[in-house]
């Protein structure tokens, strides 16, 4: 262990290193507790890992010993890698009066699937080409370059993406998400929030149900698309260009908007609103 100095806040880490060989068919499947997450891919037929369990405290001596109580496992069970820290705390055990987290650095080939389930913290992801499923809460998530199947569940907990292409699910609640150079088909189930999509060229279907969100849609080729919108006691803006056919159901505040392209082939958007706004711009 080694402790910062000089400071009125000592910093004290374990650090732990591992390596396994890595075969088709591996996954790494990661339990995170007040963990940072970065995940990076490298040529290499190798899964990397560091791993930093770091306490802070005024007190250096109460950070080692608080930081005692934040475990870690990391271990291979059949065709799994598995990375988890935690916090053993019984019951009756003192309160921590330190500030921990978990740091992890991960390198893994680019079609080595991931999972990441993390509370408290935040995870920074790029390059995989396989898939990728995560499960967070109050935590943000950064993703660059993803490709194949992606699965996103998060509450309380921004998302921001740039470069998915693939068969997108996600699931938020309580989140802002911001996707930028969408590409493949995305489904989209979100609750209070502000939604911010760009699409390109290669978007090939796109599902959004959301309540009590603003959602913005932007395309810089709008009249390419296929819309069906829905939205329910909420306001709709639009490119005038765009000859939108318009349906207000007065009584039930009800507006339904569709937009087909003067072409053979195109890619769907339905989008359909709850007790929010949409904004479909360039």
């Amino acid at each position: 262990m080694a402790a910062a100095q000089n400071n009125p806040v000592q910093v004290v880490t374990k650090r732990i290193d591992k390596e396994f060989s890595y075969r088709d068919g591996y996954e790494v499947n990661i339990d995170g507790e007040r963990a940072e997450v970065r995940i990076e891919t490298w040529a290499k037929p190798t899964i990397k890992i560091q791993i930093d369990l770091i306490a802070k405290n005024s007190d250096k001596e109460q950070a080692e010993k608080d930081l005692e109580k934040m475990r870690y496992l990391a271990q291979r069970v059949k065709n799994k890698i598995y990375l988890r820290n935690y916090l053993d705390m019984p019951d009756g055990a003192p309160e921590l009066q330190s500030q921990l987290k978990a740091v992890y650095v991960i390198m893994v080939p680019e079609d080595c699937p991931v999972y990441l389930k993390n509370n408290y913290g935040f995870a920074d992801i790029k390059n995989l080409m396989s898939s990728l499923r995560l499960n967070t809460r109050f935590s943000r998530i950064g993703l660059e370059n993803i490709k194949g199947n992606i699965d996103i569940n998060t509450t309380f907990g921004d998302l921001f993406a740039d470069k998915l292409d693939g068969n997108v699910k996600v699931a938020s609640r309580r989140s802002d998400i911001t996707f930028k150079q969408m590409r493949g088909s995305y489904d989209i189930n979100a609750q209070y929030g502000i939604l911010n999509f760009f699409a390109t060229d290669g978007l090939l279907d796109f599902n959004l149900e959301a309540d009590k969100s603003t959602v913005f849609f932007h395309n810089l080729n709008p009249q390419t698309l296929s819309y069906n919108l829905s939205v329910q006691n909420g306001r709709v803006e639009y490119p005038n260009e765009l000859k939108f056919k318009l349906l207000d159901m007065k009584d039930t505040g009800i507006k339904k908007i569709t937009f087909k392209p003067n072409k053979e082939y195109y890619p769907n958007v339905t989008i359909s609103i709850t007790f929010g706004d949409l904004y479909i711009g360039k």
